[in-house]
């Protein structure tokens, strides 16, 4: 019985927790929104990098507001006791960068192997557009990181345990992205297993910059660099693209770009194997936690 209360006060914790971060996040970002709601409308479609970068910047440091009210005021520790302190962040930054690359690398080296990607004369390349996309996309994955391995995940972790915490957080992670795999089960496969890589990055080493940097560099690779269909949305390298994709889109992932296809179901799996080889004796120690 004396667990039984006390699973449902722990759980009770997170919950009131997570749902005034949300509303919190929420009012911050209706300040910064709802004002100029028509004039955003047409901002994106007239200046639509500027719009993005408006949209990603004020997301970013809107979650990262909510973050500093709910760390200072509720849990009452340091606001970069959340992970984004400077202890090894050139080198938590540029192994995961290693690391975002290598996972692309391999998953387009696979696609192009079997012959399901064909070569284009790109056109329409803009530096401009490029920078634009690159920096509107670091924030949008910060923002995406401070969802996934921040507040909510912590607070899951201290009241429950880190297994929990990443398969919540994980799903949490999918559902943020359900509006664009229009009923496919796989592209949904892929985010939740991504976040748990995002997760597994964060635990061991303690702090976000490492995620970011995994998830940073495949984006960015993905979307502006390469032209591809990224979460569904094929606009991101302005109308650039180096090649194109016309496989099976069981594998390829078809109208979800290519992280909705197998081929990343498994490029994904080997990365988090690889990660817990060669952090294995933390993985050990997070068995011990639970």
């Amino acid at each position: 019985m004396a667990v039984i209360i006390s699973g449902l006060q722990s759980t009770w914790k997170i919950l009131w927790r997570t749902i005034l971060f949300f509303l919190t996040w929420g009012l911050l970002l209706a300040i910064f929104f709802v004002p100029f709601g028509s004039e955003l409308t047409k901002w994106y479609q007239t200046y639509p990098i500027e719009a993005r970068l408006y949209g990603d910047i004020t997301s970013a440091i809107t979650i990262m507001a909510a973050t500093w009210v709910m760390t200072r005021f509720i849990d009452r520790r340091p606001f970069l006791t959340i992970g984004l302190a400077f202890n090894y962040v050139f080198r938590d930054f540029l192994i995961g960068a290693a690391i975002g690359c290598t996972w692309l690398g391999a998953s387009v080296g696979i696609i192009w192997a079997f012959g399901w990607a064909s070569p284009i004369s790109p056109s329409g390349f803009s530096r401009s557009v490029l920078t634009g996309s690159a920096i509107a996309m670091f924030f949008n994955v910060l923002a995406q990181e401070l969802l996934l391995c921040g507040f909510i995940f912590q607070t899951i972790r201290s009241r429950s345990n880190v297994i929990i915490a990443m398969l919540v957080s994980a799903a949490l992670f999918a559902g943020y992205h359900a509006g664009a795999f229009k009923g496919e089960w796989l592209p949904a496969i892929n985010v939740f297993t991504a976040g748990l890589l995002f997760c597994l990055a964060y635990i061991l080493t303690g702090n976000l910059w490492f995620p970011i940097a995994i998830h940073f560099l495949w984006d960015v690779l993905l979307g502006p660099v390469l032209g591809l269909t990224e979460s569904g949305k094929n606009d991101l390298g302005g109308g650039w693209k180096m090649f194109t994709l016309h496989g099976p889109p069981l594998f390829t992932g078809g109208g979800f770009g290519l992280e909705g296809g197998l081929v990343v179901t498994l490029t994904t799996v080997i990365i988090l194997i690889i990660i817990c080889f060669f952090q294995r004796h933390k993985i050990l120690k997070l068995r011990n936690m639970r």
